[in-house]
Protein backbone atom coordinates (compact mmCIF):
# COMPACT_ATOMS: atom_id res chain seq x y z
CA UNK A 1 0.00 0.00 0.00
CA UNK A 2 1.46 3.34 -1.07
CA UNK A 3 1.53 5.99 1.64
CA UNK A 4 -0.09 8.45 -0.77
CA UNK A 5 -3.23 6.28 -0.79
CA UNK A 6 -3.97 6.37 2.93
CA UNK A 7 -2.81 9.99 3.11
CA UNK A 8 -5.28 10.90 0.37
CA UNK A 9 -8.08 9.09 2.24
CA UNK A 10 -7.28 10.88 5.51
CA UNK A 11 -7.15 14.21 3.67
CA UNK A 12 -10.64 13.54 2.24
CA UNK A 13 -11.84 12.82 5.79
CA UNK A 14 -10.31 16.06 7.08
CA UNK A 15 -11.81 18.30 4.39
CA UNK A 16 -15.24 16.67 4.68
CA UNK A 17 -15.07 16.65 8.46
CA UNK A 18 -14.24 20.36 8.61
CA UNK A 19 -17.10 21.20 6.26
CA UNK A 20 -19.62 19.10 8.18
CA UNK A 21 -18.79 19.95 11.77
CA UNK A 22 -17.76 23.60 11.38
CA UNK A 23 -19.37 25.11 8.28
CA UNK A 24 -22.68 23.24 8.58
CA UNK A 25 -23.05 23.09 12.36
CA UNK A 26 -20.73 25.09 14.55
CA UNK A 27 -20.55 28.36 12.62
CA UNK A 28 -24.34 28.51 12.21
CA UNK A 29 -24.94 27.87 15.92
CA UNK A 30 -22.29 30.40 16.95
CA UNK A 31 -24.03 33.05 14.84
CA UNK A 32 -27.43 32.17 16.32
CA UNK A 33 -26.00 32.17 19.83
CA UNK A 34 -25.07 35.83 19.52
CA UNK A 35 -28.67 36.79 18.75
CA UNK A 36 -27.75 38.35 15.42
CA UNK A 37 -31.11 37.49 13.92
CA UNK A 38 -32.27 35.81 10.73
CA UNK A 39 -31.03 38.59 8.42
CA UNK A 40 -27.54 38.49 9.93
CA UNK A 41 -27.47 34.70 9.75
CA UNK A 42 -28.42 34.72 6.09
CA UNK A 43 -25.79 37.35 5.36
CA UNK A 44 -23.09 35.22 6.96
CA UNK A 45 -24.12 32.06 5.10
CA UNK A 46 -24.52 33.95 1.83
CA UNK A 47 -21.07 35.50 2.09
CA UNK A 48 -19.57 32.08 2.84
CA UNK A 49 -21.23 30.60 -0.26
CA UNK A 50 -20.08 33.43 -2.55
CA UNK A 51 -16.53 33.24 -1.17
CA UNK A 52 -16.53 29.46 -1.61
CA UNK A 53 -17.63 29.62 -5.23
CA UNK A 54 -15.16 32.39 -6.08
CA UNK A 55 -12.27 30.57 -4.38
CA UNK A 56 -13.14 27.33 -6.18
CA UNK A 57 -13.08 28.93 -9.62
CA UNK A 58 -9.91 30.85 -8.72
CA UNK A 59 -8.18 27.61 -7.78
CA UNK A 60 -9.37 25.97 -11.02
CA UNK A 61 -7.97 28.91 -12.99
CA UNK A 62 -4.61 28.83 -11.21
CA UNK A 63 -4.45 25.05 -11.14
CA UNK A 64 -4.53 22.67 -8.19
CA UNK A 65 -1.39 22.21 -6.13
CA UNK A 66 -0.23 20.78 -2.83
CA UNK A 67 0.63 24.28 -1.68
CA UNK A 68 -2.89 25.46 -2.53
CA UNK A 69 -4.39 22.74 -0.33
CA UNK A 70 -2.13 23.70 2.55
CA UNK A 71 -3.08 27.35 2.22
CA UNK A 72 -6.75 26.41 2.14
CA UNK A 73 -6.50 24.25 5.27
CA UNK A 74 -4.52 26.94 7.07
CA UNK A 75 -7.11 29.65 6.33
CA UNK A 76 -9.97 27.35 7.31
CA UNK A 77 -8.23 26.28 10.51
CA UNK A 78 -7.64 29.86 11.64
CA UNK A 79 -11.31 30.69 11.00
CA UNK A 80 -12.40 27.75 13.17
CA UNK A 81 -10.05 28.68 16.01
CA UNK A 82 -11.15 32.33 16.08
CA UNK A 83 -14.90 31.81 15.51
CA UNK A 84 -15.89 31.03 19.14
CA UNK A 85 -14.49 34.40 20.27
CA UNK A 86 -16.38 36.47 17.66
CA UNK A 87 -19.47 38.41 18.70
CA UNK A 88 -20.44 40.83 15.93
CA UNK A 89 -21.80 40.62 12.40
CA UNK A 90 -18.73 42.21 10.74
CA UNK A 91 -16.39 39.72 12.38
CA UNK A 92 -18.65 36.79 11.54
CA UNK A 93 -18.63 37.97 7.92
CA UNK A 94 -14.81 37.83 7.99
CA UNK A 95 -14.97 34.31 9.42
CA UNK A 96 -17.49 33.38 6.73
CA UNK A 97 -15.19 34.62 3.97
CA UNK A 98 -12.24 32.69 5.41
CA UNK A 99 -14.35 29.55 5.76
CA UNK A 100 -15.73 29.81 2.23
CA UNK A 101 -12.27 30.43 0.76
CA UNK A 102 -10.81 27.49 2.66
CA UNK A 103 -13.54 25.08 1.64
CA UNK A 104 -13.71 26.30 -1.96
CA UNK A 105 -9.98 25.94 -2.60
CA UNK A 106 -9.62 22.69 -0.65
CA UNK A 107 -12.49 20.83 -2.31
CA UNK A 108 -11.56 21.81 -5.88
CA UNK A 109 -7.86 21.06 -5.36
CA UNK A 110 -8.51 17.80 -3.56
CA UNK A 111 -10.97 16.37 -6.09
CA UNK A 112 -8.74 17.22 -9.03
CA UNK A 113 -5.56 15.80 -7.45
CA UNK A 114 -6.89 12.59 -5.93
CA UNK A 115 -6.15 10.50 -9.06
CA UNK A 116 -2.45 11.28 -8.45
CA UNK A 117 -2.58 9.79 -4.96
CA UNK A 118 -5.09 6.98 -4.61
CA UNK A 119 -7.83 4.90 -6.17
CA UNK A 120 -11.56 5.45 -5.98
CA UNK A 121 -11.95 2.90 -3.17
CA UNK A 122 -9.86 5.07 -0.88
CA UNK A 123 -12.21 8.00 -1.46
CA UNK A 124 -14.96 5.89 0.07
CA UNK A 125 -12.74 5.15 3.05
CA UNK A 126 -11.98 8.84 3.55
CA UNK A 127 -15.57 9.99 3.13
CA UNK A 128 -16.80 7.35 5.56
CA UNK A 129 -14.12 8.28 8.08
CA UNK A 130 -15.08 11.96 7.96
CA UNK A 131 -18.81 11.30 8.35
CA UNK A 132 -18.16 8.69 11.03
CA UNK A 133 -16.09 11.00 13.22
CA UNK A 134 -18.62 13.82 12.95
CA UNK A 135 -21.38 11.47 14.15
CA UNK A 136 -19.50 10.30 17.24
CA UNK A 137 -21.69 11.51 20.15
CA UNK A 138 -19.10 13.66 21.91
CA UNK A 139 -18.46 15.48 18.60
CA UNK A 140 -22.03 15.72 17.31
CA UNK A 141 -23.48 16.83 20.65
CA UNK A 142 -20.68 19.16 21.74
CA UNK A 143 -21.26 22.86 22.21
CA UNK A 144 -20.54 24.98 19.10
CA UNK A 145 -17.21 26.24 20.45
CA UNK A 146 -15.87 22.72 20.93
CA UNK A 147 -17.14 21.70 17.49
CA UNK A 148 -15.25 24.66 16.01
CA UNK A 149 -12.03 23.43 17.58
CA UNK A 150 -12.71 19.91 16.31
CA UNK A 151 -12.97 21.50 12.86
CA UNK A 152 -9.62 23.20 13.44
CA UNK A 153 -8.23 19.81 14.45
CA UNK A 154 -9.31 18.38 11.11
CA UNK A 155 -7.36 21.15 9.39
CA UNK A 156 -4.21 20.46 11.43
CA UNK A 157 -4.33 16.75 10.65
CA UNK A 158 -4.94 17.54 7.00
CA UNK A 159 -1.86 19.78 6.90
CA UNK A 160 0.23 16.94 8.29
CA UNK A 161 -0.92 14.27 5.84
CA UNK A 162 -1.10 16.16 2.53
CA UNK A 163 0.69 13.84 0.04
CA UNK A 164 3.40 15.02 -2.30
CA UNK A 165 2.52 15.91 -5.86
CA UNK A 166 2.37 12.83 -8.05
CA UNK A 167 1.55 11.60 -11.52
CA UNK A 168 -2.13 11.95 -12.39
CA UNK A 169 -3.69 8.57 -13.12
CA UNK A 170 -7.04 6.79 -13.10
CA UNK A 171 -7.90 3.11 -12.85
CA UNK A 172 -11.43 3.72 -14.21
CA UNK A 173 -11.14 4.83 -17.83
CA UNK A 174 -14.75 5.74 -18.50
CA UNK A 175 -16.59 8.98 -19.26
CA UNK A 176 -19.98 8.69 -17.62
CA UNK A 177 -21.38 12.24 -17.53
CA UNK A 178 -20.54 15.43 -19.38
CA UNK A 179 -20.06 18.46 -17.16
CA UNK A 180 -23.59 19.82 -17.44
CA UNK A 181 -25.21 16.43 -16.74
CA UNK A 182 -23.06 15.85 -13.66
CA UNK A 183 -23.81 19.30 -12.31
CA UNK A 184 -27.56 18.80 -12.75
CA UNK A 185 -27.51 15.30 -11.27
CA UNK A 186 -25.63 16.27 -8.11
CA UNK A 187 -27.59 19.51 -7.74
CA UNK A 188 -30.77 17.42 -7.48
CA UNK A 189 -29.18 15.10 -4.91
CA UNK A 190 -27.70 17.86 -2.76
CA UNK A 191 -30.88 19.94 -2.99
CA UNK A 192 -33.01 17.05 -1.71
CA UNK A 193 -30.51 16.16 1.00
CA UNK A 194 -30.16 19.77 2.21
CA UNK A 195 -33.93 20.30 2.37
CA UNK A 196 -34.54 17.01 4.18
CA UNK A 197 -31.61 17.59 6.55
CA UNK A 198 -32.82 21.07 7.51
CA UNK A 199 -36.38 19.88 8.13
CA UNK A 200 -35.29 16.91 10.24
CA UNK A 201 -32.74 18.96 12.17
CA UNK A 202 -35.34 21.57 13.16
CA UNK A 203 -38.32 19.27 13.83
CA UNK A 204 -37.76 17.79 17.28
CA UNK A 205 -39.56 14.48 16.78
CA UNK A 206 -37.97 13.84 13.39
CA UNK A 207 -34.50 14.59 14.72
CA UNK A 208 -34.93 12.43 17.82
CA UNK A 209 -36.07 9.48 15.72
CA UNK A 210 -33.24 9.72 13.17
CA UNK A 211 -30.09 11.14 14.72
CA UNK A 212 -31.01 11.65 18.33
CA UNK A 213 -28.52 10.70 21.02
CA UNK A 214 -29.52 7.04 20.98
CA UNK A 215 -28.72 6.68 17.27
CA UNK A 216 -25.41 8.50 16.84
CA UNK A 217 -23.03 5.54 17.14
CA UNK A 218 -25.16 3.57 14.73
CA UNK A 219 -25.21 6.50 12.29
CA UNK A 220 -21.43 6.79 12.48
CA UNK A 221 -21.00 3.11 11.57
CA UNK A 222 -23.67 3.21 8.83
CA UNK A 223 -22.09 6.30 7.26
CA UNK A 224 -18.65 4.67 7.25
CA UNK A 225 -19.78 1.33 5.84
CA UNK A 226 -21.99 2.89 3.15
CA UNK A 227 -19.16 5.17 1.98
CA UNK A 228 -16.72 2.26 1.72
CA UNK A 229 -19.30 0.27 -0.27
CA UNK A 230 -19.78 3.30 -2.53
CA UNK A 231 -16.03 3.50 -3.11
CA UNK A 232 -15.92 -0.18 -4.00
CA UNK A 233 -18.86 0.19 -6.40
CA UNK A 234 -17.31 3.24 -8.07
CA UNK A 235 -14.03 1.37 -8.55
CA UNK A 236 -15.98 -1.26 -10.49
CA UNK A 237 -17.29 1.27 -12.99
CA UNK A 238 -20.37 2.12 -10.98
CA UNK A 239 -20.30 5.83 -11.69
CA UNK A 240 -23.74 5.85 -13.27
CA UNK A 241 -25.35 3.54 -10.69
CA UNK A 242 -24.14 4.89 -7.36
CA UNK A 243 -25.83 8.33 -7.71
CA UNK A 244 -29.07 6.65 -8.80
CA UNK A 245 -29.02 4.24 -5.86
CA UNK A 246 -28.23 7.20 -3.58
CA UNK A 247 -31.32 9.05 -4.82
CA UNK A 248 -33.54 5.98 -4.38
CA UNK A 249 -32.35 5.52 -0.79
CA UNK A 250 -32.69 9.25 0.02
CA UNK A 251 -36.15 9.37 -1.55
CA UNK A 252 -37.44 6.47 0.53
CA UNK A 253 -35.87 7.93 3.69
CA UNK A 254 -37.31 11.40 3.04
CA UNK A 255 -40.83 10.02 2.67
CA UNK A 256 -40.52 7.53 5.54
CA UNK A 257 -39.47 10.20 8.03
CA UNK A 258 -42.89 11.86 7.65
CA UNK A 259 -44.59 8.83 9.19
CA UNK A 260 -44.00 7.96 12.87
CA UNK A 261 -44.27 4.23 12.23
CA UNK A 262 -41.59 4.36 9.48
CA UNK A 263 -39.04 6.70 11.04
CA UNK A 264 -36.90 3.76 12.11
CA UNK A 265 -36.45 3.00 8.39
CA UNK A 266 -35.51 6.61 7.62
CA UNK A 267 -32.96 6.49 10.45
CA UNK A 268 -31.13 3.65 8.69
CA UNK A 269 -31.53 4.76 5.09
CA UNK A 270 -30.75 8.48 5.35
CA UNK A 271 -27.05 8.11 6.28
CA UNK A 272 -26.70 5.42 3.62
CA UNK A 273 -27.99 7.69 0.87
CA UNK A 274 -25.86 10.64 2.00
CA UNK A 275 -22.65 8.61 2.10
CA UNK A 276 -23.33 7.07 -1.30
CA UNK A 277 -23.75 10.34 -3.18
CA UNK A 278 -21.05 12.14 -1.16
CA UNK A 279 -18.45 9.57 -2.18
CA UNK A 280 -19.54 9.83 -5.82
CA UNK A 281 -19.41 13.63 -5.59
CA UNK A 282 -15.76 13.63 -4.49
CA UNK A 283 -14.76 11.04 -7.11
CA UNK A 284 -16.69 12.49 -10.05
CA UNK A 285 -14.33 15.28 -11.27
CA UNK A 286 -11.26 13.03 -11.45
CA UNK A 287 -12.78 9.78 -12.64
CA UNK A 288 -16.22 10.23 -14.21
CA UNK A 289 -16.22 13.62 -15.93
CA UNK A 290 -13.98 12.86 -18.89
CA UNK A 291 -11.09 14.96 -17.52
CA UNK A 292 -7.64 14.01 -18.77
CA UNK A 293 -5.59 15.82 -16.14
CA UNK A 294 -5.77 17.79 -12.90
CA UNK A 295 -6.32 21.12 -14.70
CA UNK A 296 -9.43 19.89 -16.53
CA UNK A 297 -10.66 18.06 -13.41
CA UNK A 298 -10.25 21.27 -11.43
CA UNK A 299 -12.62 23.18 -13.71
CA UNK A 300 -15.16 20.37 -13.50
CA UNK A 301 -14.83 20.32 -9.73
CA UNK A 302 -15.32 24.09 -9.56
CA UNK A 303 -18.57 23.85 -11.50
CA UNK A 304 -19.97 20.91 -9.59
CA UNK A 305 -19.08 22.24 -6.12
CA UNK A 306 -20.05 25.78 -7.05
CA UNK A 307 -23.46 25.05 -8.54
CA UNK A 308 -24.46 21.75 -6.94
CA UNK A 309 -22.66 22.23 -3.63
CA UNK A 310 -23.21 25.86 -2.75
CA UNK A 311 -26.26 26.89 -4.80
CA UNK A 312 -28.08 23.54 -4.55
CA UNK A 313 -27.60 23.41 -0.80
CA UNK A 314 -28.67 27.02 -0.26
CA UNK A 315 -31.84 26.56 -2.33
CA UNK A 316 -32.73 23.34 -0.53
CA UNK A 317 -32.42 24.99 2.89
CA UNK A 318 -34.20 28.14 1.76
CA UNK A 319 -37.20 26.20 0.48
CA UNK A 320 -37.43 24.14 3.69
CA UNK A 321 -37.11 26.91 6.29
CA UNK A 322 -40.76 26.87 7.37
CA UNK A 323 -41.53 23.17 6.84
CA UNK A 324 -42.00 20.47 9.45
CA UNK A 325 -42.08 17.51 7.09
CA UNK A 326 -40.49 16.62 3.74
CA UNK A 327 -43.00 17.40 0.95
CA UNK A 328 -43.47 14.49 -1.47
CA UNK A 329 -43.24 17.06 -4.28
CA UNK A 330 -39.58 17.65 -3.31
CA UNK A 331 -38.87 13.96 -3.79
CA UNK A 332 -40.71 13.73 -7.08
CA UNK A 333 -39.10 16.91 -8.43
CA UNK A 334 -35.58 15.67 -7.71
CA UNK A 335 -36.53 12.25 -9.10
CA UNK A 336 -37.63 13.74 -12.40
CA UNK A 337 -34.23 15.42 -12.73
CA UNK A 338 -32.32 12.23 -11.88
CA UNK A 339 -34.51 10.21 -14.24
CA UNK A 340 -33.93 12.67 -17.07
CA UNK A 341 -30.16 12.81 -16.66
CA UNK A 342 -29.70 9.07 -16.28
CA UNK A 343 -32.10 8.23 -19.08
CA UNK A 344 -30.67 10.70 -21.58
CA UNK A 345 -26.97 10.54 -20.84
CA UNK A 346 -26.30 6.85 -20.17
CA UNK A 347 -27.06 3.59 -21.88
CA UNK A 348 -28.10 1.94 -18.63
CA UNK A 349 -31.89 2.18 -18.96
CA UNK A 350 -32.23 -0.22 -16.04
CA UNK A 351 -31.22 2.58 -13.70
CA UNK A 352 -33.83 4.88 -15.21
CA UNK A 353 -36.48 2.17 -14.77
CA UNK A 354 -35.56 1.83 -11.09
CA UNK A 355 -36.01 5.56 -10.54
CA UNK A 356 -39.33 5.50 -12.34
CA UNK A 357 -40.62 2.56 -10.29
CA UNK A 358 -39.68 4.27 -7.03
CA UNK A 359 -41.52 7.43 -8.10
CA UNK A 360 -44.81 5.68 -8.99
CA UNK A 361 -46.09 5.19 -5.39
CA UNK A 362 -45.12 8.78 -4.57
CA UNK A 363 -47.67 10.33 -6.86
CA UNK A 364 -50.64 9.68 -4.57
CA UNK A 365 -49.27 11.83 -1.70
CA UNK A 366 -48.27 14.46 -4.27
CA UNK A 367 -51.78 14.44 -5.73
CA UNK A 368 -53.16 14.81 -2.22
CA UNK A 369 -50.74 17.60 -1.42
CA UNK A 370 -51.65 19.57 -4.53
CA UNK A 371 -55.38 19.07 -4.02
CA UNK A 372 -55.92 17.08 -7.21
CA UNK A 373 -57.39 14.23 -5.17
CA UNK A 374 -60.64 15.45 -3.66
CA UNK A 375 -60.13 14.76 0.03
CA UNK A 376 -62.34 16.68 2.41
CA UNK A 377 -60.84 19.25 4.76
CA UNK A 378 -61.52 16.88 7.65
CA UNK A 379 -59.66 14.02 5.91
CA UNK A 380 -56.72 16.27 5.11
CA UNK A 381 -56.77 17.58 8.69
CA UNK A 382 -56.50 14.06 10.09
CA UNK A 383 -53.41 13.53 7.93
CA UNK A 384 -51.95 16.75 9.35
CA UNK A 385 -52.70 15.54 12.89
CA UNK A 386 -50.82 12.30 12.17
CA UNK A 387 -47.90 13.80 10.25
CA UNK A 388 -47.24 16.52 12.84
CA UNK A 389 -47.17 13.96 15.66
CA UNK A 390 -49.96 15.63 17.68
CA UNK A 391 -50.85 12.26 19.21
CA UNK A 392 -47.61 12.28 21.20
CA UNK A 393 -48.95 15.02 23.49
CA UNK A 394 -52.73 14.86 22.92
CA UNK A 395 -54.75 11.66 23.16
CA UNK A 396 -57.91 11.15 21.12
CA UNK A 397 -59.78 8.81 23.42
CA UNK A 398 -61.79 9.85 26.50
CA UNK A 399 -61.20 7.15 29.11
CA UNK A 400 -64.59 5.93 30.39
CA UNK A 401 -65.26 5.99 34.12
CA UNK A 402 -62.58 8.62 34.80
CA UNK A 403 -62.36 12.40 35.23
CA UNK A 404 -61.97 12.50 31.43
CA UNK A 405 -65.73 12.33 31.03
CA UNK A 406 -66.30 15.54 32.99
CA UNK A 407 -63.39 17.42 31.46
CA UNK A 408 -63.30 16.24 27.84
CA UNK A 409 -66.24 13.83 27.32
CA UNK A 410 -68.45 12.32 26.12
CA UNK A 411 -66.99 8.85 25.57
CA UNK A 412 -66.84 7.39 22.06
CA UNK A 413 -67.64 3.77 21.36
CA UNK A 414 -64.53 1.58 21.20
CA UNK A 415 -65.52 0.13 17.83
CA UNK A 416 -65.55 3.65 16.36
CA UNK A 417 -62.10 4.39 17.76
CA UNK A 418 -60.67 1.11 16.48
CA UNK A 419 -61.75 1.81 12.90
CA UNK A 420 -59.31 4.69 12.58
CA UNK A 421 -56.27 4.16 10.35
CA UNK A 422 -54.04 4.65 12.21
CA UNK A 423 -55.84 4.28 15.53
CA UNK A 424 -55.40 7.55 17.46
CA UNK A 425 -55.69 6.64 21.13
CA UNK A 426 -52.55 8.01 22.73
CA UNK A 427 -51.01 6.81 25.97
CA UNK A 428 -49.15 9.94 27.02
CA UNK A 429 -50.65 13.35 27.71
CA UNK A 430 -48.95 16.69 28.01
CA UNK A 431 -52.11 18.49 26.96
CA UNK A 432 -55.88 17.91 26.87
CA UNK A 433 -57.62 15.13 25.01
CA UNK A 434 -58.62 16.29 21.52
CA UNK A 435 -61.09 13.63 20.43
CA UNK A 436 -64.06 16.02 20.67
CA UNK A 437 -62.38 19.33 21.25
CA UNK A 438 -64.96 20.95 18.95
CA UNK A 439 -67.43 20.66 21.84
CA UNK A 440 -65.23 22.92 23.94
CA UNK A 441 -63.30 25.20 21.58
CA UNK A 442 -64.23 27.27 18.53
CA UNK A 443 -62.30 27.33 15.27
CA UNK A 444 -61.09 30.87 16.04
CA UNK A 445 -59.79 29.77 19.45
CA UNK A 446 -57.96 26.78 17.98
CA UNK A 447 -56.40 28.98 15.31
CA UNK A 448 -55.02 31.34 17.96
CA UNK A 449 -53.81 28.36 19.99
CA UNK A 450 -51.82 27.09 17.02
CA UNK A 451 -50.24 30.51 16.52
CA UNK A 452 -49.56 31.62 20.11
CA UNK A 453 -50.23 28.79 22.56
CA UNK A 454 -48.28 30.29 25.45
CA UNK A 455 -50.23 33.54 25.32
CA UNK A 456 -53.65 31.94 25.13
CA UNK A 457 -53.25 29.00 27.53
CA UNK A 458 -51.37 29.97 30.69
CA UNK A 459 -48.32 27.79 31.30
CA UNK A 460 -48.66 25.89 28.01
CA UNK A 461 -45.54 24.02 26.88
CA UNK A 462 -46.91 23.64 23.36
CA UNK A 463 -44.69 25.10 20.61
CA UNK A 464 -46.13 27.42 17.99
CA UNK A 465 -47.59 25.83 14.87
CA UNK A 466 -48.15 29.12 13.10
CA UNK A 467 -46.48 27.70 10.00
CA UNK A 468 -49.49 25.40 9.58
CA UNK A 469 -51.87 28.34 9.57
CA UNK A 470 -49.65 30.20 7.11
CA UNK A 471 -49.70 27.32 4.63
CA UNK A 472 -53.39 26.44 4.96
CA UNK A 473 -52.74 23.07 6.57
CA UNK A 474 -53.80 24.60 9.87
CA UNK A 475 -57.32 25.20 8.54
CA UNK A 476 -57.56 21.53 7.58
CA UNK A 477 -56.37 20.52 11.05
CA UNK A 478 -58.95 22.81 12.66
CA UNK A 479 -61.68 21.36 10.45
CA UNK A 480 -60.72 17.87 11.65
CA UNK A 481 -60.62 18.87 15.33
CA UNK A 482 -63.96 20.70 15.24
CA UNK A 483 -65.79 17.90 13.43
CA UNK A 484 -68.26 16.58 16.03
CA UNK A 485 -71.46 14.59 15.55
CA UNK A 486 -74.59 16.60 16.58
CA UNK A 487 -75.73 14.17 19.27
CA UNK A 488 -72.49 14.72 21.16
CA UNK A 489 -73.47 18.36 21.79
CA UNK A 490 -76.69 17.32 23.50
CA UNK A 491 -74.87 14.76 25.63
CA UNK A 492 -72.24 17.32 26.61
CA UNK A 493 -74.90 19.92 27.45
CA UNK A 494 -76.71 17.54 29.81
CA UNK A 495 -73.43 16.67 31.53
CA UNK A 496 -72.63 20.36 32.07
CA UNK A 497 -76.05 21.07 33.55
CA UNK A 498 -75.54 18.30 36.09
CA UNK A 499 -72.25 19.71 37.32
CA UNK A 500 -72.17 21.49 40.69
CA UNK A 501 -68.91 22.46 42.43
CA UNK A 502 -68.21 20.69 45.68
CA UNK A 503 -68.15 22.82 48.83
CA UNK A 504 -64.66 24.04 49.65
CA UNK A 505 -63.42 24.61 53.17
CA UNK A 506 -60.82 27.18 54.19
CA UNK A 507 -59.58 30.19 52.24
CA UNK A 508 -60.29 30.42 48.53
CA UNK A 509 -57.58 31.20 45.94
CA UNK A 510 -57.08 34.79 44.76
CA UNK A 511 -59.77 35.34 42.12
CA UNK A 512 -58.03 38.41 40.70
CA UNK A 513 -54.86 36.46 40.01
CA UNK A 514 -56.86 33.67 38.42
CA UNK A 515 -58.57 36.22 36.16
CA UNK A 516 -55.20 37.69 35.15
CA UNK A 517 -53.86 34.23 34.24
CA UNK A 518 -56.82 32.76 32.43
CA UNK A 519 -59.18 35.54 31.31
CA UNK A 520 -57.39 38.85 30.82
CA UNK A 521 -55.82 37.76 27.52
CA UNK A 522 -59.29 38.13 25.93
CA UNK A 523 -61.36 40.22 28.34
CA UNK A 524 -58.56 42.64 29.22
CA UNK A 525 -57.03 43.33 32.61
CA UNK A 526 -59.97 45.52 33.63
CA UNK A 527 -62.59 43.10 32.30
CA UNK A 528 -63.99 45.48 29.68
CA UNK A 529 -63.35 43.19 26.71
CA UNK A 530 -60.19 44.71 25.21
CA UNK A 531 -57.60 41.99 25.82
CA UNK A 532 -54.64 40.96 23.68
CA UNK A 533 -56.73 38.61 21.51
CA UNK A 534 -59.99 40.58 21.50
CA UNK A 535 -59.58 41.90 17.96
CA UNK A 536 -58.72 38.46 16.52
CA UNK A 537 -61.89 36.67 17.58
CA UNK A 538 -65.01 36.43 15.43
CA UNK A 539 -67.04 38.21 18.11
CA UNK A 540 -65.48 40.56 20.68
CA UNK A 541 -65.26 39.20 24.24
CA UNK A 542 -67.96 40.32 26.65
CA UNK A 543 -67.55 43.49 28.69
CA UNK A 544 -67.72 42.03 32.19
CA UNK A 545 -68.08 45.45 33.88
CA UNK A 546 -70.99 47.11 32.06
CA UNK A 547 -72.11 44.36 29.72
CA UNK A 548 -74.92 41.89 30.22
CA UNK A 549 -72.75 38.86 30.98
CA UNK A 550 -72.47 38.98 34.78
CA UNK A 551 -76.06 40.12 35.40
CA UNK A 552 -77.64 37.58 33.04
CA UNK A 553 -75.99 34.61 34.71
CA UNK A 554 -76.96 33.38 38.13
CA UNK A 555 -74.28 32.10 40.44
CA UNK A 556 -74.44 28.46 39.32
CA UNK A 557 -74.64 29.36 35.63
CA UNK A 558 -71.63 31.62 35.94
CA UNK A 559 -69.62 28.85 37.56
CA UNK A 560 -70.56 26.45 34.77
CA UNK A 561 -69.55 29.00 32.12
CA UNK A 562 -66.14 29.41 33.79
CA UNK A 563 -65.69 25.65 34.00
CA UNK A 564 -67.04 24.60 30.61
CA UNK A 565 -67.30 27.76 28.47
CA UNK A 566 -70.22 28.59 26.16
CA UNK A 567 -70.56 26.02 23.35
CA UNK A 568 -70.95 27.59 19.91
CA UNK A 569 -68.98 30.73 20.87
CA UNK A 570 -65.32 31.64 21.30
CA UNK A 571 -65.68 31.48 25.09
CA UNK A 572 -63.59 28.45 26.17
CA UNK A 573 -63.94 26.41 29.29
CA UNK A 574 -61.32 26.10 32.00
CA UNK A 575 -61.77 22.42 32.66
CA UNK A 576 -58.58 21.99 34.68
CA UNK A 577 -59.49 24.57 37.35
CA UNK A 578 -60.38 23.10 40.74
CA UNK A 579 -63.80 23.65 42.23
CA UNK A 580 -62.32 26.15 44.68
CA UNK A 581 -60.71 28.12 41.86
CA UNK A 582 -63.97 28.19 39.91
CA UNK A 583 -65.91 29.45 42.97
CA UNK A 584 -63.29 32.12 43.72
CA UNK A 585 -63.12 33.35 40.11
CA UNK A 586 -66.93 33.54 39.90
CA UNK A 587 -67.09 35.62 43.07
CA UNK A 588 -64.39 37.98 41.75
CA UNK A 589 -66.26 38.43 38.47
CA UNK A 590 -69.52 39.23 40.20
CA UNK A 591 -67.65 41.83 42.24
CA UNK A 592 -66.70 43.77 39.10
CA UNK A 593 -70.17 45.38 39.08
CA UNK A 594 -70.52 46.01 42.79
Amino acid sequence: MRSESWRGAVLVACVYGFFLIFAQFSLVELVRGEGIGLLGERAVLGVMAVAGMAAGFFRAWRGASVGGIRWALGIAGVAAVVAPWVGSVPMFLVIAVMTGVGIGMATVSLSSMLPAWCGVWWIGVGTGLGYGICNVPWVFESVPGVQAWVGAGFCVVGLLVVPRAGEWRREVEVRVFPVWAGVILFTALIWLDSAAFFIIQHAGELKEATWGSAHLWRNAVVHAVAAVVAGWALSRRGGERVPVVAWVVLAVAALAVNHPELRWLAAWLYPVGVSLYSTALVAWPGWFSGASGSKAAGWRAAWIFGVAGWIGSANGIGMAETLQRVPPMFVVGSGVVVLGVVGLRTRDWRAAVVVGLVMVPMFRPVVRETGLERLSAVERGREVFVSEGCIHCHSQYVRPGTADEERWGPVREWEEVREGKPVLIGNRRQGPDLSRVGLRRSAAWLRLQLEEPGALAHGSAMPSYGHLVDTGRGEDLIAYLTEVEPEAFAERFLRIQEWVPKPVGGDLPDGGRLFERHCAVCHGGDGRGFGYFSGRLERPPANLVVGPFVWSADEESLRRIIKFGIPGTDMPGHETLTDGEVISLAEWLRGLRR
